[in-house]
């Protein structure tokens, strides 16, 4: 069984690119705003990374268990019509992607930014055929 979490320093370094993009727009008059403002994006930012940490994803014999806060999904390996793998900029710099699932009716499922995600399809494309 292989069990892994999303990474989160691309996520850190996004969201610090756009508190740099934003800031760049907006009038700060006093050095006490701009701090107060980096305070509180950071804040948001910090639990974002927090709420998807606390995502899990367990590749068993025979199915997907996708783990988050509120809930727990199931996806049997026959439900999967088929699957691919993105890897994008950032991604590629901090070797994380996400995996695309196509299950049997149309819908999507998508396991975001897993640590080595060639090597998880690797694996999935094994139990999926």
């Amino acid at each position: 069984m292989l069990v892994t979490k999303p990474t989160v320093t691309k996520t850190v370094v996004k969201g610090t690119i756009l508190i740099f993009i934003f800031s760049l727009f907006l009038d700060f008059y006093k050095v006490f705003d701009f701090i107060l403002f980096l305070v509180i994006v950071y804040s948001l930012l910090f639990l974002y990374i927090i709420w998807k940490r606390m995502h899990t994803y367990e590749f068993d014999e025979s199915e997907i268990i996708i783990k988050t806060p509120f809930s727990k999904k199931k996806i049997m390996y026959s439900t999967i019509d088929d699957a691919f793998f993105s890897i994008g900029f950032l991604a590629k710099r901090f070797h994380c992607g996400s995996i695309y699932l196509i299950l049997k009716g149309g819908k999507v499922e998508i396991i975001r930014d897993i640590p080595n995600p060639e090597e998880v399809f690797e694996l999935l494309k094994k139990k999926v055929i």
